[in-house]
């Protein structure tokens, strides 16, 4: 295991968590949720919640690294989401 492949997975579970959590793309499906299971139900609570949402992203991340961290397609999957998650944190920070 290469420090670079876990610093990948890393930035990748968070990619991910924020993109399941909070990215308006996936607005639709969690508003659904929503309206399913109502606003205060702990199904809805686990949609939008990322200490919550990243134990099952990190477990799918450690499973996927474990199976193919290795290989040249993990890695630019990887890369590809980490360089997304770094680039949109440093957006936030930009000044107007």
């Amino acid at each position: 295991m290469s420090a670079l492949t876990v610093a990948l997975t890393l930035l990748t579970v968070a990619r991910v968590t924020r993109l399941l959590t909070a990215d308006r793309i996936l607005d639709r499906p969690r508003i659904w949720i929503m309206e399913r299971f109502g606003p205060d139900s702990m199904t809805a609570y686990w949609v939008t919640c990322p200490w919550c949402m990243s134990m099952y992203v990190g477990a799918a991340g450690a499973a996927a690294w474990w199976a193919w961290g290795e290989t040249m397609g993990y890695q630019a999957v990887t890369l590809a989401l980490a360089a997304s998650y770094v680039s949109g944190w440093l957006a936030t920070r930009e000044g107007d």
